[in-house]
């Protein structure tokens, strides 16, 4: 899953759709804040091996955006 940067996301979120992306550590107290407050309700891992490399993936969900800076398309439920 590669990075969404913010005005990708803010195109995909204008035309009415959603989106997943991946969250790194260069995205300036984004990272931090979410290892802090973010409270998984449904996580998923993935494990897979190949071309010499082992790729570790987690996917989680959360319905409490509460303490984490504002991102295109973060919002509070509804």
């Amino acid at each position: 899953m590669q990075s969404v940067p913010k005005k990708t996301a803010e195109i995909i979120i204008e035309s009415g759709n959603d989106y997943i992306g991946a969250l790194k550590g260069n995205q300036s107290g984004l990272l931090e804040a979410v290892q802090e407050n973010f409270e998984a309700i449904q996580t998923h891992e993935s494990n897979h091996v190949g071309h010499g490399r082992v790729e570790n993936r987690t996917v989680s969900i959360s319905n409490q955006p509460d303490n984490i800076p504002e991102f295109s398309g973060l919002k509070p439920p509804i």
